[in-house]
């Protein structure tokens, strides 16, 4: 053997040492390393949200705790990440809006002393070492939201994922499935070729022709979903084509390829912008397959833009202790420069000479900008907006020069943090940077966040539904105004430039829902900014330095106002927070393509927007129940075309006032022309409301005895709701006496329902007997009527709980023999409830032909003349099933 130099001593792994588990988060903490620079005990508030969370929330698949900006949110997600990697053994991941706010939380671990990495940037780039580290769930994986919603997650295998700032997600989570294609990408105009055989031609011609057009720039469309559905397969073969590979928007187009025809094309002259409503989330095995998700927010929100956001029908809530409501997290003096009054006698200042050689110092009268004025008292200062070029055109104001100019990117905010002086332009970034403390005390709001994407456009814009949009406007201005405060002790001047973010704040109607802190300090800038030029810019530098001055007068001035505030919530947020679940499940079907699904969940969505203010929203429901039951119609679901027709109608009904649908889709011009049937249902109608339903209270007690009684399922019960329901449809309606004999018969001019309730049926599928029964009906009820045949046309019906039938009854069944079930029928029963309501405020006592002619277009709107009933009920023909 070969003399070798004596090998080094082998070094053998250790046992890691074993980790204390503890009981749950709030223990945990107790159990960390100490050290110097880490927090020293938990604040009261942490505590709470700590132990509502193990008392109830442990296996919540998604739960949501609220903890405002300054009070220790991180720490909170920390460990309650910390403790699901010890106690379960899990993968953690704890994700992030941004770059710069990943590395923050890796700092705010290790001051901890909990072990976490930050796996941000490329997957290539990553620590192999680190990653392993995670794998073995030995440690946190600290990344950004694009690292979990992207077509190949390298952090997929995760049990826990943590989102922080969740109230900010919207745009994060959305750009998985959002496609922007800019004017200047080539592919811009080819998608135009693609679709111009489907598209209005003026419109085209206005959004591709050169030159500038002030009108049009701010225009945005939503494109017809018949013509994306027309012209689908020459926009799939140019974004196939057109689109760099490798390039961002090859891999969202990668994203939406398979389901681009659930999309909805948005077109301005700036970029075409091709997403879902909603993100289709719980197709995605990153977000979907972790035994938890847990949302860090700085509010929960009034109107269920968390569900919206992440694609949730549910998120469970742990919200914001009482006490933290007037805690506040540090102080704001809001300045409106655009209230300060010139003085001459004060506010003149001395300029250079303008001619040389005249004599030194010479005043002239001259009216300072104020808000220059301002700005120059801070020597870094943020300006947040939401457009590029309002940004810029504020920076060249303030004559900032181009080496102290700072564009807000992950990279540039830390840089400009660090920088003596300097102007951070932060377009569309209420969220995601900390200038905390020395970092940045001056900043500058402008403009009203409205939309940071082509929907949000719309929807403020073109549909004029603000309302919808007000919870999101409303946390982008909370966040955003919070970006220089970030702790109960932070301070910042906060400048308001601009009319229309003026007439934001000054309305009560958008400030009373903002938390009572904020309220304060608003009133009272909008009251001290009442003053002369001099005074407002004392009154800046005071809370700038936050003198003696400030501390003796302004302070107890802001704490009264503290007190005296009360926060209410935004006028529809309760009617959309119970709408966001029903719109994420519409969203749902409509992604996976099944058509007449989705077009019921969307009349599910547009029955329950019932309030003034939501009317434009309840038309864009009703326009994508209309188009999702017209591609169920082109599938071949029966009654499909009529009920999308229909729905057309309920839409331009809605949308009175607004053009945005009339460019969608117009309006069929024909007119309902009734035929005997019908006018034979329209004369009882009046009837019935010249006679026992002129009385209001009468109406509204059988109207809702009607749908409780065909909400439950006790057959006595039930059939008194059909009964009644009959006679609601303008029927002659009883329940025949006898054995053997129909449940309820309805009876028109020319047309006869038989229907058989079978409420009360538990067994998996219907049976031979019950068949064999109901193809009777109909010859037994025009015996008891004295004819000796039914009118051609006439149908039986049964209603069950179930559409499986027993294959040894389908042979037997009778031609007018159908199925339907409960549902449909309580479906009608709230169609006929909302026609007779409307009937009753719109049909005048005693009217004539144009009281019939109203009661014609009335129940053709709700599908509740007699053809239509039937056509609804007759849907599922037992035979051919």
């Amino acid at each position: 053997m070969t003399d070798l130099p004596d090998p080094p001593r082998p070094i053998f792994p250790q046992v890691p040492r074993q980790q204390p588990l503890a009981a749950d988060p709030e223990t945990l903490f107790g159990e960390l390393p100490r050290r110097r620079d880490g927090v020293g005990a938990l604040w009261s508030h942490q505590v709470d949200q700590l132990r509502t969370y193990r008392q109830g929330h442990l296996e919540a698949p998604d739960v949501a705790l609220e903890l405002p900006t300054g009070s220790g949110k991180t720490l909170v997600g920390l460990l309650i990440a910390e403790w699901r990697r010890r106690s379960r053994q899990q993968r953690v991941v704890y994700a992030c809006p941004t770059r710069q706010l990943a590395l923050q939380v890796v700092a705010a671990g290790e001051r901890q002393g909990i072990e976490l990495y930050a796996l941000i940037d490329s997957n290539h780039d990553w620590d192999a070492r680190q990653l392993s580290a995670y794998t073995r769930a030995q440690a946190i994986a600290v990344t950004t939201y694009s690292h979990i919603f992207n077509t190949n997650s390298h952090l997929g295998d995760a049990r826990t994922v943590i989102f922080d700032d969740a109230h900010a997600a919207e745009g994060y989570v959305a750009d998985a499935w959002a496609l922007e294609i800019k004017s200047q990408h080539p592919a811009y105009g080819l998608l135009f070729d693609a679709m111009a055989p489907a598209l209005d031609p003026q419109l085209v011609s206005r959004m591709t022709g050169h030159g500038e057009d002030a009108a049009t720039w701010p225009e945005v469309r939503l494109v017809p979903i018949s013509a994306v559905q027309a012209r689908l397969t020459d926009v799939d073969t140019v974004l196939g084509t057109a689109l760099q590979r490798g390039s961002s928007e090859a891999y969202r187009f990668q994203m939406l390829r398979e389901n681009l025809a659930s999309c909805l094309f948005y077109v301005s002259r700036g970029s075409w912008y091709i997403r879902p409503m909603i993100p289709p989330t719980f197709s995605h095995a990153p977000y979907v397959d972790p035994e938890q998700r847990v949302y860090l927010s700085a509010t929960l929100g009034e109107a269920g833009e968390l569900e919206r956001a992440f694609g949730r029908t549910t998120i469970a809530r742990i919200p914001s202790p009482p006490a933290w409501e007037r805690t506040g997290s540090g102080r704001r003096f809001f300045v409106f420069p655009d209230l300060g009054q010139f003085d001459p006698t004060t506010d003149t200042v001395a300029v250079p000479p303008a001619t040389p050689g005249e004599l030194d110092g010479l005043a002239e009268l001259d009216q300072p900008d104020l808000l220059n004025r301002m700005a120059g008292l801070a020597e870094k200062r943020l300006i947040l907006t939401q457009r590029d070029a309002t940004a810029k055109r504020i920076a060249d104001n303030l004559g900032v020069p181009a080496d102290q100019r700072y564009e807000a990117s992950d990279r540039t905010v830390d840089t400009f943090k660090a920088a003596p002086r300097g102007t951070l332009l932060a377009a569309n970034r209420y969220d995601g940077m900390d200038l905390a403390d020395e970092s940045c005390r001056f900043m500058i709001m402008a403009e009203v966040p409205k939309a940071s994407h082509l929907q949000d456009r719309f929807l403020s814009s073109k549909l004029r539904a603000s309302e919808v949009l007000a919870e999101r406007i409303r946390t982008r201005i909370v966040q955003g105004a919070g970006r220089c405060t970030r702790g109960p002790q932070d301070w910042a001047v906060v400048v308001v430039s601009g009319g229309e973010l003026l007439r934001y704040f000054s309305d009560p109607e958008n400030t009373r829902s903002m938390p009572v802190e904020l309220q304060a300090e608003i009133e009272f800038g909008l009251a001290a900014s009442d003053s002369s030029y001099s005074n407002t810019i004392a009154l800046t530098l005071s809370g700038l330095v936050q003198d003696e001055e400030w501390r003796t007068q302004a302070e107890p001035m802001l704490a009264d106002g503290r007190a005296r505030a009360v926060r209410s919530p935004q006028p529809l947020s309760a009617e959309l927070q119970a709408s966001a679940p029903r719109e994420v499940a519409a969203w749902r079907e409509a992604w996976i393509g099944d058509w007449e699904a989705a077009g019921r969940a969307a009349v599910e969505v547009l029955e329950g927007l019932t309030a003034s203010g939501s009317r434009s929203y309840r038309a864009l429901w009703a326009y994508f129940a209309s188009a999702w039951f017209a591609r169920a119609a082109a599938d071949g679901i029966p009654g499909a075309r009529e009920r999308s027709a229909e729905l057309l109608r309920t839409a331009h009904a809605a949308a009175v006032g607004g053009v945005w649908l009339r460019e969608i889709q117009t309006l069929p011009a024909a007119d309902v022309t009734p035929d005997a049937t019908d006018e034979s249902a329209i004369a009882r109608t009046l009837a019935l409301r010249d006679g026992p339903f002129r009385s209001a209270a009468t109406f509204q007690r059988r109207a809702q005895t009607m749908l409780e009684r065909l909400a439950q399922d006790e057959a006595t019960s039930y059939e008194q709701g059909l009964v009644e329901l009959g006679t609601m449809l303008g029927a002659k309606s009883y329940k025949p006496d006898g054995q053997g004999k129909t449940d309820a018969a309805w009876l028109w001019d020319d047309l006869w329902l038989t229907v058989e309730a079978k409420s009360e049926q538990t067994a998996h599928r219907l049976t031979i007997d019950y068949v064999r029964k109901a193809n009777t009906h109909l010859a037994s009820l025009a015996d008891d009527e004295g004819c000796e045949e039914p009118p051609t046309g006439s149908a039986s019906v049964i209603v069950g709980t179930t559409r499986l039938i027993d294959p040894g009854a389908i042979p037997i069944a009778n031609a007018n023999l159908h199925l339907t079930t409960t549902e449909v029928v309580l479906e009608l029963a709230h169609d006929v409830h909302r026609a007779w309501t409307e009937i009753r405020e719109a049909v005048p006592l005693g009217g004539g032909t144009e009281a019939a002619g109203a009661v014609s277009r009335i129940l053709w709107t709700h599908r509740a003349l007699p053809s239509q009933v039937k056509e609804r009920l007759t849907a599922e023909p037992i035979r051919g099933l």
